[in-house]
């Protein structure tokens, strides 16, 4: 599902429990980072504790494509959810994902996945958009009512 405004905003504050995944992504990087920054807080709390979180990059998944499934489903040492982020990802990986969120497990780990510029006719975005397991966030440069906002 895509989530745009106040949905996205609070998608950032606190992420729907039921979903497995989420892609962020768009032109303004440092919005990327910062709500993948909020989003892993939300779940894991630290997402530097090797214990409850992992981080990928894309290419690796591309030579170890069972590598996402095998992080997903490992358990977090002292319990709760376990957090997967996957950095840099494109439509090269969008299969991956498509596969992925169609057998995620229900209390599987959350998979964080940062894109790109990613065009709206993107495979990647699709997999995400159309998956009631997944969000969709964009991250566009300020606009004058987000600027007031701040």
């Amino acid at each position: 599902m895509y989530l745009s405004g106040a949905k996205a905003e609070a998608f950032v504050r606190k992420p729907d429990p039921t979903l497995a995944a989420a892609l962020v992504f768009g032109p303004d990087r440092g919005l990327v980072r910062e709500r993948m920054a909020a989003i892993a807080r939300a779940v894991v709390g630290d997402a530097t504790d090797p214990f409850r979180a992992v981080e990928i990059p894309a290419p690796a998944l591309k030579a170890d494509p069972a590598r996402l499934n095998d992080e997903a489903a490992a358990l977090a040492f002292g319990g709760g959810r376990r957090l997967v982020i996957v950095r840099e990802a494109g439509d090269t990986a969008a299969a991956l994902f498509a596969e992925f969120l169609r057998l995620a497990p229900k209390d599987g780990a959350f998979v964080l996945v940062e894109g790109g510029d990613l065009p709206k006719r993107s495979s990647l975005r699709a997999a995400f958009e159309t998956s009631s397991r997944a969000a969709s966030i964009a991250c566009y440069g300020d606009d004058e009512r987000s600027v007031r906002a701040f």
